[in-house]
């Protein structure tokens, strides 16, 4: 009796402490939240996405053609707040982002608990839930916090011995492969740790293949939307076509170079770069994934992981590999992203703790909430130097949305990402114009200039792609737009429209608007 009275406690304590976990984590991610900034990445389709999705109560089309779980789940708590301003909106899904970010702890925590004792796993829970990256990347407001937490479930369920809680673990697979249909690799190493596992038992042949049929009728509702809406299923599709055209896939057009119609010159073109990229940047992006605990702890952990033959230690490798290959393809194309990585985080944690544990002392009280909090210290310090410039970020969305105002085409300039929920927030309510293409159409034109030395070059060479205005910062990317922020004047084809100031701004930025009769008649 007294036993048990003494596990109910360790229990209740164990629990308040992933409480106080959870509760921290949030709040550190809600202090860092830039409620006045809007967003500039990837998050800028699902919002869109899941607004129109909430005002129509219709599968919108041309926004996304896969990967719109996250957005579909939004879509009711946009309904529920309704046709408010478009920055409660923005912080409603940044939130929202936050509390799966948060919440993932708890599962990260079972998950370390297969491995180790609970007091290891609250370890293994802080490893994650205080990562620095994971935080920077829940206040963006995009598809990781959800597609990490159901992938995490996917893998506790795999690590059962119980057939019937197996099973769980096709099912949120197929809720992550709606979120991010790279999930489908997972199939592979989920098939073969079924058949490793259950081997043994009667009939486990047999199940298998309704597991298989349940999942694809998870999938089946929205693969058929997908189709209606934009005529690809955003699941098999990728693959079937990289199988059945080669020509128009990314690998081939590196083999045969005569398939190449426009070949992009920001990336690869050659399989010899690609596969230099792939290795350079993987080995690059893991190291910096890994910086600062888990490379120390990762090591120790798959060394006496492979010492002591633990089999679940194994099934997660394997899962890693899967897991492993989307980010690999990325790099190979020399798309320069960590959060490709940040699907493995859950496994390094678990790899980490294992290895830790054979620290018995650290069980002890003092040395694991002293642990903890070094934890939390090292990230938070680490979060607090990757901060973005939210000044200069609130400075540039109003530059850019001057820009959209006056402008036709415009230079690229650091920031000009906002172009989109500029225009978006211009349009406010109403939803972006879809183009014959089925796509989001877009009324300025972002012109680069990286492949020009002058702006007598530039002016002539972008006057027939609707150039009109020139947004010039104190950090642009050629030496003639750095000029023209301290010598416009000496351009009389150049009329200043805007000067930051004149609005009290910390940063010098000013436009200047073409007139290219005057600019013809000096020239020539």
């Amino acid at each position: 009796m007294i036993s048990k009275i003494e596990t109910n406690t360790s229990h209740k304590k164990i629990l308040l402490i992933l409480l106080i976990l959870v509760t921290v984590s949030i709040s550190i991610r809600l202090y860092f939240l830039p409620l006045e900034t809007p967003f500039k990445t990837d998050a800028i389709d699902y919002f869109s996405f899941a607004f129109e999705t909430s005002k129509t109560h219709q599968f919108p089309s041309g926004i996304l053609k896969t990967n719109d779980g996250w957005p579909l789940f939004l879509s009711p708590i946009f309904s529920i707040i309704g046709q408010s301003d478009m920055l409660t909106l923005i912080n409603a899904q940044r939130i929202t982002s936050i509390l799966f970010s948060s919440l993932s702890i708890i599962p990260v925590y079972f998950l370390c608990k297969k491995f180790v004792s609970p007091k290891f796993s609250l370890i293994g829970a802080s490893l994650f839930g205080f990562n620095h990256k994971l935080i920077e990347n829940s206040i963006l407001g995009v598809t990781e916090p959800l597609f990490i937490f159901l992938i995490i479930f996917m893998i506790i369920f795999s690590l059962e011995n119980n057939k019937k809680l197996f099973f769980l673990s096709f099912i949120f697979l197929a809720l992550s492969s709606i979120v991010r249909y790279e999930a489908l690799l997972c199939i592979i190493p989920l098939s073969i740790i079924f058949f490793i596992r259950f081997r043994k038992e009667k009939n486990y042949y047999i199940k298998f293949p309704i597991f298989i049929l349940i999942f694809i009728l998870i999938l089946l509702p929205t693969a058929t939307i997908r189709i209606e809406s934009n005529d690809i299923d955003g699941l098999t599709s990728h693959t079937l076509n990289f199988i059945t055209s080669p020509s128009t896939s990314y690998l081939s057009n590196l083999i045969d170079t005569s398939t190449q119609v426009e070949p992009d010159p920001a990336r690869p073109t050659s399989i010899g770069i690609f596969v230099s990229n792939l290795f350079s940047n993987t080995l690059k992006f893991l190291g910096l994934a890994l910086i600062p605990i888990f490379i120390i702890l990762l090591p120790i952990g798959l060394y006496y992981s492979l010492k002591n033959r633990n089999h679940n230690i194994v099934y997660l490798i394997i899962f890693s590999i899967f897991m492993i290959l989307p980010a690999m393809y990325a790099y190979g194309r020399d798309i320069q992203d960590t959060r490709y990585l940040f699907i493995l985080l859950p496994i390094f944690s678990v790899i980490s703790i294992y290895g830790l544990s054979i620290f018995k002392n650290v069980e002890q009280k003092k040395i694991l909430t002293s642990i903890i909090l070094v934890i939390i210290f090292s990230y938070s310090i680490l979060l607090i130097n990757d901060q973005p410039d939210y000044v200069y970020s609130n400075e540039i969305y109003i530059v850019t949305k001057n820009i959209i105002e006056n402008a036709d085409g415009v230079n690229t300039y650091l920031g000009n990402s906002y172009v989109k929920i500029a225009t978006l927030e211009k349009y406010w309510p109403n939803s972006l114009p879809i183009g014959n293409d089925s796509k989001i159409t877009f009324f300025i034109k972002k012109i680069p200039t990286e492949n020009f030395s002058t702006l007598e070059e530039y002016l002539k060479e972008s006057k027939d792609k609707n150039l009109t205005h020139l947004v010039v910062t104190e950090k642009n990317n050629s030496l003639f737009l750095d000029n023209l922020l301290v010598n416009y004047a000496n351009y009389p084809y150049l009329e200043k429209t805007f000067d930051s100031s004149n609005h009290n701004f910390q940063n010098k930025i000013i436009i200047l608007k073409i007139n290219y009769q005057l600019f013809e008649q000096v020239t020539t």
